[in-house]
C-alpha cells in the first residue's frame, strides 16, 4: 500500500538566501543544524521546516515568513477565508 504524497508548495527560500549572500551551510550553522541538508530539502520543497525553524530561517535571512513561503501562506490564507464564509464567522476588530 503507496502513501499518498501531500506536494509542498514552493518557497523563496533559496532566492531571498542567495540576495543575502548566504550558503547553505551558513543558514544551517545558524539554525543549530549539525548539516545543511535540511536547508536543501526545504529549498527543493521536499520537506517543510517546523515552526521554529521557520522563524529562525526569517531571522536568519531577515525576511518575513510569509514572504519566504507566500505560496503556502497564500494557500492557507484564501482556504481560512472560504471556511470563515462558510460558516459564517466574522472578524471584528475592537
Amino acid at each position: 500500500m503507496s502513501r499518498k504524497r501531500t506536494s509542498i508548495p514552493s518557497n523563496q527560500l533559496r532566492r531571498y538566501r542567495r540576495k543575502r549572500r548566504l550558503r547553505q551551510r551558513d543558514i544551517a550553522k545558524l539554525l543549530g543544524l549539525s548539516d545543511a541538508v535540511h536547508v536543501a530539502d526545504w529549498e527543493k520543497c521536499r520537506r517543510l521546516p517546523s515552526l521554529t525553524n521557520a522563524l529562525k530561517l526569517s531571522s536568519a535571512i531577515g525576511c518575513p515568513i510569509e514572504i519566504l513561503f507566500s505560496n503556502q501562506f497564500r494557500e492557507i490564507r484564501t482556504r481560512m477565508h472560504t471556511t470563515r464564509i462558510e460558516s459564517g464567522i466574522k472578524l471584528e476588530y475592537k
